[in-house]
């Protein structure tokens, strides 16, 4: 296994920092909180949801109705998330993330070059 270059060693000591100091990344970030009545309706779907299915118990075995159940929230779960998104029309924190390495990347290697 090859070792990390010395920008990857830099990114790993450095990445939360510059992540936060970018401000599309924060601005993604705070669009996941929960800050009005809509977004603790949407999140709320999930348990709805889950308990609507536990109560219909298609099974005849109480554990089956339980994880019937629970792929129930998390599946709801990442759908409202994914609903919450899109309406927000926010880009994806993977595509900022990669935005943001290669600017340090290029600072990084500008800065070696100076040196």
């Amino acid at each position: 296994m090859e070792s990390p270059t010395p920008f990857e060693r830099y990114w790993q000591q450095n990445r939360q920092r510059l992540l936060q100091e970018n401000p599309d990344y924060r601005a993604v970030v705070d669009g996941y909180k929960m800050r009005t009545g809509a977004d603790w309706l949407l999140f709320a779907m999930p348990v709805v949801a889950a308990l609507l299915v536990f109560d219909w118990s298609p099974f005849q075995r109480e554990l089956l109705n339980w994880l019937l159940s629970a792929f129930v929230a998390i599946v709801s779960f990442a759908l409202c998330v994914a609903v919450k998104s899109w309406l927000s029309g926010a880009r994806p924190l993977s595509e900022i993330e990669a935005e943001v390495k290669e600017q340090a990347r290029r600072e990084f290697e500008k800065s070696s070059k100076g040196a």
